[in-house]
C-alpha cells in the first residue's frame, strides 16, 4: 500500500511542481554559496509535509489562485530555516539520511543560510500584499523561536512537567503545522467556525507529529529514519518517553535516569540502560496510546468535512503518525 504523503503528492502534483519551482527560483542567488547550500537541503528527500497541508486544505476549501502555492513556499522556507538552525544548536551531523549542512559548510554558513530563508519567506508575502498573512507568519516565527530557546533551556532537566513540555512542543513543532492549515482559510475568506476547525486540526496533528518524533527517537530504525537512534538522548533533551518513564519508575530507577542525564556526555551504554528501564515501565505503548488521543482529537475536529473527497488524505497522514517510520 502506497505511503499516505506519496499518495497526496500524486494528487497535487501539479500544484506540488509549482511549489518546487518557486522554491528553486527563489534559492537561486548571485552568491553561489547560498544556492548550494540552501538547495543541499531544500532539493533533499524532504516529505514537505507542511506545505502538502497547506494546497490539500486550500482544495478542500475550493481555493482558486496562487497564493496557496506562495504559502506553501514561505511554508517550507521557515521550517527548513528552523532545520538549518537546528542542525548548528544540536550539532547535528545527519539530515535526511545525509551530511547537514553544517557538517559540509561549517555553523556560521548555516546559521546565516537559515537567516537567508527566512527573510526570503517575508519577501514572498510582502510580495503577496497580504498584511493578515505576513502578521501571522511573523508571529509564529517569534513563537518558533520561542519553543526552541525553551527546548535548549530545558536540557538534561529531568523534572521536566509533561505540562511544560507539551508547552514546549506545541512552540516548536505544532504551531508551524497549526498555520500550515489555519491560512488556507484565512485567503478562501472562511467563517470563524472553519478556521477554528482547522486550526483544531493542525494544533492536534503537530503535537501528535512531535510526540511520533519523540517516540521514534528510542524505537525506531536508524535505516528507515535518515538520522541516529537516540540523538535526543545523547543531547539531553527531556521529550515524553523520558517523562514518562522517570514517572512510571521506582526511586531507584529514577536515581539512576537522573544520573544518565547530568552526566555531560551519554553514550550508547547510557541508552542501553535507559531503554532497560524503558521497557520495563511499558513506556513504548504509554506514549502511542498518548499520541492517539491527539489523533483522535484531530479526526474528530474535521467531521464536518466528511462528505469533502479530500478529507480522507488528511485522516490517513493523521493514522500513519502512529505507525511511521521515518
Amino acid at each position: 500500500m502506497s505511503h499516505p504523503i506519496n499518495t497526496l503528492s500524486k494528487t497535487l502534483k501539479s500544484s506540488l511542481k509549482r511549489v518546487n519551482k518557486e522554491i528553486k527560483d527563489n534559492i537561486k542567488d548571485e552568491e553561489k554559496l547560498i544556492t548550494s547550500s540552501a538547495g543541499h537541503l531544500l532539493n533533499s528527500d524532504g516529505k514537505k509535509i507542511r506545505p502538502l497541508l497547506t494546497l490539500i486544505i486550500a482544495r478542500m476549501l475550493k481555493y482558486r489562485g496562487s497564493a496557496d502555492v506562495t504559502l506553501a513556499v514561505c511554508i517550507e522556507f521557515i521550517h527548513n530555516a528552523t532545520l538549518l538552525h537546528d542542525d548548528v544548536i544540536d550539532t547535528g551531523k545527519i539530515r535526511r539520511g545525509k551530511k547537514s549542512a553544517n557538517e559540509i559548510w561549517g555553523n556560521k554558513v548555516s546559521v546565516l543560510v537559515g537567516d537567508y530563508l527566512l527573510s526570503k519567506a517575508f519577501k514572498l508575502m510582502v510580495k503577496n500584499k497580504s498584511l493578515k498573512l505576513l502578521e501571522i507568519l511573523s508571529q509564529t516565527s517569534l513563537i518558533l523561536a520561542r519553543g526552541q530557546i525553551q527546548d535548549v533551556g530545558n536540557a538534561q532537566n529531568i523534572k521536566l512537567s509533561e505540562k511544560k513540555y507539551l508547552a514546549i512542543i506545541n512552540a516548536k513543532t505544532a504551531e508551524l503545522f497549526r498555520v500550515s492549515c489555519f491560512l488556507p482559510t484565512i485567503i478562501t475568506h472562511q467563517n470563524k467556525k472553519i478556521q477554528k476547525i482547522f486550526n483544531d486540526f493542525g494544533y492536534y496533528f503537530g503535537m501528535s507529529f512531535q510526540l511520533s518524533d519523540d517516540i521514534l527517537d528510542y524505537f525506531g530504525h536508524s535505516n528507515k529514519m535518515g538520522k541516529s537512534i537516540g540523538k535526543d538522548f545523547y543531547e539531553g533533551k527531556v521529550t515524553y518517553p523520558v517523562i514518562r518513564c522517570f514517572k512510571d519508575s521506582d526511586q531507584k530507577s529514577k536515581v539512576i535516569i537522573a544520573k544518565l542525564f547530568l552526566k555531560k556526555k551519554r553514550n550508547k551504554k547510557d541508552l542501553a540502560v535507559l531503554l532497560k528501564l524503558m521497557k520495563k515501565t511499558g513506556v513504548y505503548q504509554k506514549s502511542i496510546d498518548f499520541l492517539l488521543k491527539y489523533n483522535e482529537k484531530a479526526k474528530s475536529s474535521i467531521n464536518k468535512f466528511e462528505d469533502n473527497r479530500y478529507k480522507v488524505y488528511l485522516t490517513s497522514l493523521v493514522d500513519n503518525l502512529a505507525i511511521r517510520e521515518k
